[in-house]
């Protein structure tokens, strides 16, 4: 029986990006419509959110990516639904090929989702993703079961998730949000489920809305520098999982330990 799964996708003061990447993304590897709901700040936001989109399902949740994920976990979804959670600039979705080459991705989304829920549900993961690196040497040719980072761009987890929804998580702030809720998921159900061999198209830390708009809104000169402080609490809260990581381009980052309790092979389409 296939799936019957939902996409979010939470955005802030991106309406004409979304309508022209993350949405014609879903269009082309054959996303229903009627799965799609975009979560928006506030009413203003929705006005200009309507005023841009046809036929799509725009809520109002809360300001900040974190805010809108716990939003609709608690009270939007019911409690369990499988959930594709998406950020508003997926621009494509690719594999490698036999030459090492990276080219789009050849299945549906439909395909991809029941992947990586049938994953889960096979290993008790409440959590999977796909390789955050768009760079073939890399990505695997399989599925990961144990420790691997999981990015908040491209994610399937369960409504009511309590790592992201749980009393106890220690901060509500966005910038590092996915190395939290990746390491809690870890925590709480012994593994999450990474597809390396299929990475998104996108621009992390892209200006003009997001999580940067979020942050300067709250009155941080820039991103990098919530960014920094949040991703050290991390660091401190699970040294015995995490290490810093500055990348070539000056950003601090996180390492994720790296544990892998089994390895699922790709699925090769026959063409």
């Amino acid at each position: 029986m296939a799936l019957d799964y939902q996409i979010a996708i939470p955005s802030y003061k991106r309406a004409e990006l979304l309508k022209n990447v993350t949405l014609k993304t879903l269009e082309k590897y054959g996303a229903r419509k009627d799965r799609i709901t975009i979560f928006v700040a506030n009413e203003e936001e929705q006005k200009n959110y309507n005023s841009v989109l046809s036929g799509y399902k725009i809520v109002v949740a809360e300001i900040g990516q974190l805010n809108a994920y716990r939003f609709y976990h608690r009270e939007y979804y019911p409690k369990g639904t499988p959930l594709l959670n998406l950020d508003d600039d997926i621009y494509d979705l690719q594999q490698p090929n036999d030459k090492n080459k990276l080219e789009p991705y050849d299945g549906t989304l439909d395909e991809l989702v029941q992947l990586g829920f049938d994953l889960c549900e096979a290993s008790g993961a409440k959590m999977w993703g796909i390789n955050p690196v768009n760079n073939a040497f890399f990505m695997q040719d399989w599925a990961v079961i144990g420790l691997r980072y999981i990015c908040g761009n491209f994610y399937g987890n369960y409504a009511g998730d309590p790592a992201i929804i749980g009393d106890d998580r220690p901060s509500l702030l966005s910038s590092g949000d996915d190395y939290e809720t990746t390491i809690r998921s870890f925590l709480q159900n012994g593994a999450v489920v990474r597809i390396d061999w299929i990475t998104p198209i996108t621009k992390y830390f892209a200006k003009n809305g997001g999580i940067d708009s979020e942050v300067i809104d709250k009155g941080y000169a820039d991103r990098q520098e919530e960014h920094a402080a949040e991703l050290q609490a991390i660091i401190e809260r699970y040294p015995h999982l995490t290490s810093p990581q500055v990348k070539a381009n000056g950003i601090f980052n996180i390492q994720v330990k790296k544990l892998t309790f089994g390895k699922i092979p790709r699925i090769h389409k026959t063409k």
